[in-house]
This record gives C-alpha cells, structure tokens and sequence, in this order.
C-alpha cells in the first residue's frame, strides 16, 4: 500500500511533467510554500499562475451530492481563498499504477464556494458535468497564462447547471 504523502507527491511531478511538456516554465515548491504547490510563469515572466494539485488513488464517485463524479480530500484553506491566477490540478490515478492518471484543471473560485466550515472532512466534489469540461484540458491553464477573456470570465463564475452546491 503507497502512503498518501508519495501519492500527493507522485500527482505533484505529474502535473509538473505534463506542463513542462507544452513548453510551459513551471516550478515545484516542494513543500517550501503553504497552499501552492506549482508555479508556472510566462514566457515574458510577466505573468504567472499559482497551482495547488490535490491527488486521489480513487477520485470516482457514483453517487455524491446527488450526482456522478469525483472528490478529493482539501483543507480548510481553501474557503475563501480564490484568484483568477490560482488554480487546482485535480489528480485522480483511477486505483490502477498502469492506467494514465487524469488531471482535471479547476479554477479556485469552484473550490472555494464548495467547501464550507462545517465539514466534518474537507472534500471538494467535481460532478460529471464539469469533469468532462476540466478532464485534461491543459489548454485551460495555457490560455489562463495569456489572460484570455474567455477563461477569465469563465473561471470567475459558478455555474448552476455544471456544479452544485453543499446540500443540492
């Protein structure tokens, strides 16, 4: 049985391996840093994006909240806590060591609304809809880095029919 800290470790290096495969200039804090665990800067060094990588052996849930879809455990650091130039890089390795991992790119902003102070245990839920939006999709954290508009707006909002919300 792996222990946690190598999953959360082995999710970390993969996020980093997969940015830095788009020719992206990314940093590992390795721990040094509290709530960030990637820095990822522009070509011009103008900009640069924080990102936390919360990893599962097994993310998929068939019934949450309502719904299908994935959770990972968080604390209780990120309520509140959300910028347009934070995001998550959700891990979840499918319980198999041979199958490819999938990272699923959500803005801070989804995480912050959904998780409150009164959970028992910190656990972000992903529901189906909106891991088919963010499952895999790197392109998500390049246009991020540019500023496109687009992903702004996109990431500064709570959308109803993609999420839900703690007791929906």
């Amino acid at each position: 049985m792996t222990k946690p800290k190598f999953i959360g470790e082995a999710g970390e290096h993969f996020v980093a391996y997969k940015l830095a495969r788009r020719n992206l200039y990314v940093g590992l804090t390795l721990g040094n840093m509290p709530n960030i665990d990637l820095l990822l800067s522009s070509n011009s060094g103008l900009k640069s994006i924080s990102i936390q990588v919360k990893t599962s052996k097994k993310a998929y849930r068939k019934k949450r909240h309502g719904s299908e879809g994935y959770e990972w455990d968080v604390n209780a650091g990120v309520i509140g806590r959300h910028s347009i130039d934070f995001w998550y890089a959700f891990v979840d390795f499918k319980g198999a060591e041979d199958t490819q991992p999938d990272v699923y790119i959500v803005p801070s902003l989804w995480v912050s609304d959904f998780v409150k102070p009164e959970f028992s245990r910190k656990l972000y839920f992903l529901p189906k809809a909106a891991a088919d939006l963010t499952r895999n999709n790197w392109g998500t954290i390049e246009k991020a880095l540019i500023d496109d508009k687009k992903i702004t707006e996109w990431a500064s909002k709570w959308d109803e029919k993609l999420l839900v919300r703690w007791g929906n």
